[in-house]
């Protein structure tokens, strides 16, 4: 019992990854997410609110995304750039080329392709349970953390 919520757990830091979203059709049947577009890190707060995994985000949501040098903090349902996230659940690094290749091939693609290449660091000060119960909306995002 105990072993199954550490795996649920697991899978739903995981699923944080707004990243947390990867498919490789012009727009997922499932998410709706579209593909081929231009993404920037200026466009990039624009970009994750308008996506469909933020629909799932709780209120309370407290992410911080790292692309290379440029901060993303979520907060609810709103991104702001340039700024660190006060003590947030958790923190996503990935190199900053990712920011166009997520407008290209999608945020769950792109997610994929950092996972499989071992480009993304992810970390919390939460246990897994704690996370797994905040962010348990997005466990249906699960097949975008496959590398």
């Amino acid at each position: 019992m105990l072993k199954a919520s550490f795996v649920l757990g697991g899978i739903a830091i995981f699923l944080l990854l707004i990243g947390a979203l990867i498919y490789d059709s012009v727009a997922d049947v499932n998410l709706g997410e579209a593909t081929g577009l231009a993404v920037s890190l200026e466009s990039f707060p624009v970009y994750l609110e308008t996506h469909p995994l933020f629909k799932d985000l709780p209120k309370s949501a407290n992410v911080e995304i790292n692309l290379g040098e440029n901060n993303y903090a979520v907060s609810g349902k709103s991104v702001t750039a340039n700024v660190i996230a006060d003590n947030p659940d958790l923190t996503v690094n990935l190199p900053e080329r990712y920011v166009s290749r997520i407008g290209e091939v999608g945020l769950c693609s792109a997610l994929k392709e950092a996972i499989a290449g071992g480009e993304i660091e992810i970390s919390t000060e939460l246990s897994k349970l704690e996370l797994f119960m905040k962010y348990r909306k997005l466990i249906k995002y699960r097949d975008c953390l496959t590398g």
